[in-house]
């Protein structure tokens, strides 16, 4: 199964279902059903910008917990 809007391959059981039955691999990409064609590279490069953000923000949250749980 591959996502319907970067094609990466996904996961069925961690899919995210849009209106239009397709499904993506993230709350990102279902995002991109309410995007028109012409915008869709924009918005993809936006996802992408976001889901790095989100990354930096959560990997070292992740680190510390590593930490403390050894």
């Amino acid at each position: 199964m591959r996502c319907a809007f970067c094609h990466q391959t996904i996961d069925r059981s961690t899919a995210w279902q849009g209106s239009a039955a397709r499904f993506y691999c993230s709350e990102f990409c279902s995002d991109s059903e309410t995007v028109v064609p012409s915008q869709r590279r924009v918005a993809k490069d936006r996802i992408d910008q976001q889901y790095m953000e989100r990354l930096e923000r959560l990997l070292p949250l992740r680190r510390a917990i590593q930490k403390t749980a050894a």
